[in-house]
């Protein structure tokens, strides 16, 4: 069974050979002969001596197309960062089980082989998959060269793949129980993705990803609760849950709990202190740079700037009321349409002093669905006192066909003619986003994550 996370945490594999308007992935970068007759190198003996050797794992970054989905365009990863990758991965991942269960632990359940690929893969639903695990033996690792070892959310989202992937393998080998199944049992939906994190963790999930189905569910709550750690799990469930959200998520956690030690005699409490004292080590901050006092905002994110992108997504990022009320209006009107608005977008630096919103659309009620993208033009200006003015300057066609025929506005207005402050905004469970706050209504800001 082939199970596959995605931003969100995950999504289908759709295999369509047609266009892919989602995927803009670029070049290859720093590729690397597949050649079986190479000499290794510095990389390889390191990779061998510290997975190959003890853990009988293969780390595959030499660039092997025929293994990967022939569908999409994706890229090689860059040799600088497979280290730095795999680093992470044997202090976070492998090195808490090793203590608590021994070597002979990880050589039973690990994945025989990891590859590593460069870009994401781009679902057509404006999804993009993080990683993907095959029948417990290979797991491909994407987005390695976006990879920074000293940020804290970038270690974050990879542990939280490969946690994810390593609970599918573990379950897979011995079930969880079956009373996990009935705390939530009419709650599971295939178009989790329509449902924010917001009124996920209201019905009982950890993530929006978690009601798609008992076993995606079971790995969520997992790995949230190991890269989040007790403190960090603890904050999210007191400050964006229900009462009865509340209870129901302990319940799971206690199943889990029951689960690892019935079954692999493993101390999950001592493990997920483990996993994030090794986090901890390797990246102290939280967000805009690694360090505890993150760079100013305007000083990471512009066209020449470290990031390029803000990433907003409803199904993982806990977004204000007004945002949301924006976002299910726009919606509900493509919906009346028979289309239906993705629930990820992004903000990004397409020139210098311009900014794009690009909105991912799609039919629904269709035969064969078709997807859209739509983009915004905005001239970006900083003014004197730090502000950020967005100018609106036009749009493409189907920018024009969402604001002028159906009149799905909601969140263009958000960006358009509009000035805002940005900064750094802490959740209630102690992560950091970056903030646009409009200067006319500071309190109906909007959250998004970093990225190229």
């Amino acid at each position: 069974m082939k199970y596959i996370y995605n931003i969100f945490f995950a999504s289908l594999l759709l295999l369509l050979a047609c266009e892919d308007p989602y995927n803009d992935a670029s070049g290859p970068g720093d590729y690397v002969d597949p050649d079986k007759d190479y000499q290794p190198t510095e990389l390889d003996n390191w990779l061998y001596s510290n997975f190959t050797s003890p853990y009988n794992i293969e780390v595959k970054y030499r660039w092997d197309a025929s293994e990967l989905n022939l569908y999409k365009t994706l890229v090689p990863p860059v040799p600088s960062k497979v280290q730095e990758v795999m680093e992470v991965a044997s202090q976070v991942w492998i090195k808490p089980y090793v203590e608590l269960a021994g070597a002979g632990f990880i050589k039973e359940y690990c994945p025989k082989q990891f590859m590593l690929v460069g870009s994401p893969e781009y679902n057509f639903d404006g999804t993009i998959k993080l990683g993907t695990a095959e029948g417990g033996r290979k797991v491909v690792l994407y987005v390695v060269n976006d990879f920074l070892k000293t940020d804290q959310f970038s270690v974050k989202q990879l542990i939280h793949t490969i946690e994810h992937e390593f609970a599918h393998i573990l379950h897979q080998s011995i079930m969880y129980p079956a009373e996990y199944k009935e705390l939530t049992p009419g709650e599971y939906t295939a178009n989790w993705n329509m449902v924010s994190l917001a009124e996920a963790r209201a019905r009982g999930f950890i993530t929006s990803y978690a009601m798609s189905s008992p076993d995606e569910d079971f790995v969520e709550m997992i790995s949230i609760m190991l890269i989040e750690g007790k403190e960090g799990y603890e904050a999210i469930i007191e400050c964006e849950t229900t009462a009865a959200s509340r209870q129901i998520l302990k319940e799971k956690e206690q199943l889990v709990v029951k689960y690892f030690i019935e079954n692999y005699d493993i101390d999950f409490y001592t493990l997920q202190a483990k996993v994030q004292e090794s986090i901890k080590a390797i990246a102290p901050g939280n967000g805009g740079g690694g360090g505890e006092t993150p760079e100013p905002v305007a000083d990471v994110w512009g066209f020449d700037k470290t990031y390029q992108t803000l990433n907003y997504d409803f199904s993982t990022l806990p977004q204000p009321a007004d945002f949301v009320a924006r976002y299910n209006y726009d919606n509900q009107v493509l919906h009346n349409n028979n289309y239906a608005l993705d629930y990820n977008f992004k903000l990004l630096y397409s020139f210098e002093g311009e900014l794009t919103l690009r909105l991912f659309y799609y039919t629904v009620n269709s035969a064969e669905r078709e997807y859209y993208t739509a983009n915004f033009r905005f001239s970006a200006v900083r003014n004197d006192n730090g502000t950020l003015t967005l100018y609106y300057a036009g749009s493409d066609d189907n920018g024009v066909y969402l604001q002028e025929e159906l009149k799905a506005t909601g969140i263009l207005s958000f960006f358009a003619n509009r000035t805002f402050n940005t900064d750094w905004v802490e959740s209630c469970d102690g992560e950091l986003y970056v903030g646009l706050f409009p200067v006319d209504s500071p309190q109906k800001y909007a959250i998004a994550t970093l990225g190229n």
